[in-house]
Order: C-alpha cells, then sequence, then structure tokens
C-alpha cells in the first residue's frame, strides 16, 4: 500500500470515489447519484452578472456558491436566484436546502431573511474567519 498526494486529482480518481460513495448509499436504498445546477442572470450582451450553482444530493439540495456583481446588489437578483433555487429542490423531492458561508462574505442575514437557520458555526480558518453552515426546510 502507498499513500499518493497531488494538488490536482484526475477526474478519473474523483468519479471513482464518486462511485464507490454512491454503491455503498445504495445499498442502503438511498438514491445518490449527485444532479449538478446552476442559474445565471446575464445582460443582453451576455455579460454575466449574477450567478449560483451547487448540487442536489441525497434528497437535498445544496447551494455551493452564490455571487452578484457588486454594481447589481440589492436589486434581488440574490433572492430570484435562491427562488429557483427552492424550486428546483421541490421539484426534485427535496426536503432540505442547505447553504455554507464565510463571516467574511457577510450574508449570513441574508440566506436568514430567507428562512436559513445556522446549523453551527465552525471557526478555526485563516484569519480567523468562521463558516457558517445554514440550513431551510422546503
Amino acid at each position: 500500500m502507498k499513500i499518493e498526494f497531488t494538488e490536482n486529482p484526475s477526474t478519473e480518481d474523483i468519479q471513482t470515489l464518486t462511485n464507490s460513495i454512491n454503491y455503498e448509499a445504495a445499498i442502503r436504498g438511498i438514491t445518490s447519484k449527485a444532479l449538478p445546477f446552476g442559474f445565471w442572470i446575464r445582460e443582453a450582451d451576455g455579460t454575466l452578472i449574477a450567478g449560483c450553482n451547487g448540487s442536489i444530493v441525497y434528497g437535498t439540495i445544496y447551494t455551493d456558491q452564490l455571487w452578484v456583481d457588486p454594481a447589481y446588489r440589492n436589486q434581488g437578483l440574490g433572492i430570484t436566484l435562491m427562488e429557483r433555487v427552492h424550486e428546483l429542490g421541490v421539484l426534485h423531492h427535496c426536503s432540505l436546502a442547505t447553504v455554507c458561508t464565510m463571516d467574511f462574505q457577510e450574508v449570513r442575514n441574508f440566506y436568514e431573511k430567507l428562512g436559513y437557520e445556522c446549523d453551527f458555526e465552525r471557526p478555526g480558518y485563516a484569519q480567523e474567519a468562521i463558516c457558517y453552515f445554514l440550513k431551510k426546510m422546503l
């Protein structure tokens, strides 16, 4: 047995891990195949001004990233994107929506206004940053 380290893992190796986890979940009767998603808002010229992406896995919709161009913030674009995420989650019979964010991003309040609750806070990141894990029942 040998241990390898790589900073750029191959797609094949990552897929092996995914397939192995999915197999173990299937033994327990859990459908685990991840369904990636993305929603994008663009200007008429195609310039990306807002978007979010994530995946649906184990009956939960997880938003990995949400971004709105600073020039377009506070205009409801983030709310619109998250409403679409929640609609997609309901469409796929998810009972839970989750997201995590860092304290320096200053968006915890945004998610809480959308009905998210903080499950827990994890300190210990660089420059004493805190990661917030939030959830919302759908």
